[in-house]
């Protein structure tokens, strides 16, 4: 990714929705997040605009971050995602880890091509 077709301030602003979203689905539905990468990814998309791909990398970079984010949380026992899954050995840290890069970045990187293409040319 070139740093010209990058905006930091729509990967940013995706970032904060998806960690927005996982707050209130797990707080007040007790529920993993499921729809948080997705609209941080239209988030990310929408404010990168420039069509399909520039979305993409936007809504792809925050579904990163934000699955670092998440899975860091979890593996630390902060409480954000402590309520929904029940303690387990430490390799389970691991394997959320790699199953949310998996997920977040694939969803994120679809809302992010979404939103790039809403706004795009």
């Amino acid at each position: 990714m070139d740093s010209e077709s990058l905006n930091p301030v729509a990967v940013t602003a995706g970032v904060i929705v998806i960690i927005l979203f996982a707050l209130v689905s797990v707080n007040i539905f007790e529920s993993v997040p499921v729809i948080g990468p997705f609209a941080g990814g239209i988030v990310a998309g929408v404010i990168a605009g420039k069509g399909l791909i520039n979305g993409g990398k936007a809504g792809l970079l925050a579904g990163l971050i934000g699955a670092v984010l998440v899975s860091l949380d979890f593996m630390a026992n902060l409480g954000v995602l402590r309520t929904t899954l029940s303690p387990l050995p430490a390799i389970t840290g691991v394997l959320f880890l790699v199953a949310a890069l998996f997920y977040f970045s694939i969803i994120a990187f679809l809302g992010g091509a979404t939103g790039g293409k809403l706004r795009g040319k």
